[in-house]
C-alpha cells in the first residue's frame, strides 16, 4: 500500500490499488486514513467544514493542494491538472461531482430507491437468489413437537440471468477548455450528465421491480381501486396487502396524475392537516403516507399512464449489480494525457430476490 506524507506521493497507481479493493478512490483513502497511512499534516480525523460537516480524507486533500472547487473564489479547471500531483486528484473529483448528482433530486424516484444492497461481480451477467412467493403464510416459525420437523424456506437459483449495462455520458471538453472553465460551471456540466445517466437507471430499476428480472417475478397487483381516484382508504388497503405477506413497505412511486391525487388527499391540504402537511404546503417537501416516502417515476416511465401505484420495501429491495473494475472515469487517460472528451461510464444491472417486496394497486 502507498503512503502519502506530502502530496507529491500521489500517483496514478493509487487508482489501481483502489480498484483492486473494489473501492472508489475516495473510499480507499479513506481507509488509508484510517490505517494512518495519511500523514497528520495532510489528513486530520476531525476537520469540518464551515457547516459543521466532516472532512474526508480526499477533500483534505484537495484543499491541502490549495484548490477551492466552490463560492466566490472558485479556481478554474487549471488548478487540477496544470499540477502533476493535483491531476491526480481531478478523475476522483469527476466521479464524486457525479455522485453527488445522482443524488440531489427532491421528490423525484432513483434507482438508489429501489434497492436495498449492491454486489459486484466480475462479468457482465449474474444470477441472484430467488425467494420462492407465499412462504410466510405456510412456513411461519412456531413451537416444533418433539422430533418434529422444522420450517424449511427455499431460496432457488435464478433460472434468468441478469445482464449488466453500460451507463455514462461523453463531455466533449478538451483539455485546454477544461482549463479554462470554472470548477463549479464544470460541476455543472458533469452533473447534467448525472442526472440523465440518473434518469435512465432509474427507467429500467423501476421497469425490474414492476415487471421482474426475466425470473417470473413481476410485483403481485392488489385489488383495483372502486373509483378513478385514490382514496386514503385504498392506500391504506395497499399497505395492509402488504403486511399480509410480512413486508413494511417504505415508499410510494407513481407518474404525476397519480402523484397529485396522493399529496391532494385532505390529511395533506385540509386547513386542519397534519404538521407534515403544513410543512409540504410551506417547504414542497413531499410528507411521508403512512410511513411511505412518496417518490415521482420519471416520464416515460413503466408507471407513466398505467394509473397505478408502486408500493416498495427498500430494506428488501433490488440487488443493483455492478462490474468490478468498470471505470467511472477513465481516469489513467486525464492524468496521462491531453485529452478531448471526459469519458464518464459504469456498468450496472439490477436483480429482484424477493417479488413480494413490491406491490401495485390500480385505479380505474
Amino acid at each position: 500500500m502507498t503512503k502519502i506524507s506530502k502530496l507529491a506521493h500521489l500517483d496514478a497507481g493509487l487508482y489501481q490499488e483502489a480498484k483492486g479493493k473494489n473501492m472508489t478512490l475516495s473510499q480507499y483513502l479513506n481507509e488509508m486514513a484510517r490505517k494512518e497511512d495519511i500523514s497528520a499534516d495532510l489528513y486530520d480525523p476531525n476537520a469540518k467544514n464551515s457547516d459543521g460537516r466532516r472532512l474526508d480524507a480526499f477533500q483534505q486533500l484537495v484543499a491541502q493542494a490549495g484548490i477551492r472547487t466552490k463560492g466566490d473564489f472558485a479556481q478554474t479547471g487549471d488548478a487540477f491538472i496544470s499540477d502533476p500531483n493535483n491531476r491526480i486528484l481531478f478523475p476522483e473529483f469527476i466521479a464524486r461531482e457525479y455522485r453527488d448528482a445522482e443524488r440531489d433530486a427532491l421528490n423525484v424516484l432513483q434507482a438508489s430507491d429501489l434497492v436495498s444492497t449492491r454486489i459486484g461481480i466480475d462479468g457482465n451477467a449474474y444470477k441472484t437468489g430467488v425467494i420462492a412467493e407465499g412462504q410466510e403464510k405456510g412456513l411461519e416459525f412456531g413451537r416444533v413437537a418433539q422430533m418434529g420437523e422444522m420450517a424449511v424456506y427455499t431460496i432457488t437459483v435464478a433460472e434468468q440471468a441478469v445482464n449488466l449495462y453500460k451507463f455514462g455520458g461523453v463531455l466533449r471538453m478538451s483539455y485546454e477548455s477544461v482549463r479554462r472553465a470554472k470548477l463549479p460551471v464544470l460541476s455543472r456540466y458533469i452533473a447534467k450528465v448525472a442526472r440523465a445517466q440518473g434518469r435512465r437507471k432509474a427507467k429500467q430499476a423501476l421497469n425490474t421491480a414492476l415487471n421482474g428480472d426475466g425470473n417470473g417475478n413481476p410485483a403481485p397487483a392488489s385489488v383495483i381501486a372502486a373509483t378513478g381516484t385514490f382514496t386514503l382508504a385504498d392506500i391504506i388497503a395497499l399497505q395492509m396487502d402488504g403486511l399480509r405477506d410480512g413486508v413494511q413497505f417504505t415508499g410510494l412511486a407513481g407518474d404525476a396524475a397519480t402523484m397529485a391525487q396522493v399529496l391532494a388527499l385532505d390529511i395533506f391540504t385540509a386547513a386542519n392537516a397534519t404538521t407534515s402537511g403544513a410543512d409540504f404546503r410551506d417547504n414542497g417537501n413531499w410528507p411521508r403516507v403512512l410511513g411511505m416516502a412518496p417518490k415521482l417515476a420519471m416520464a416515460d416511465s413503466a408507471l407513466e399512464g398505467s394509473k397505478k401505484l408502486l408500493a416498495y420495501d427498500q430494506r428488501n429491495g433490488l440487488e443493483e449489480i455492478y462490474e468490478n473494475g468498470s471505470e467511472l472515469v477513465e481516469s489513467e487517460k486525464i492524468i496521462t494525457s491531453q485529452f478531448e472528451n471526459i469519458v464518464i461510464s459504469e456498468v450496472v444491472g439490477w436483480a429482484k430476490p424477493d417479488a413480494d417486496a413490491f406491490r401495485t394497486k390500480a385505479r380505474q
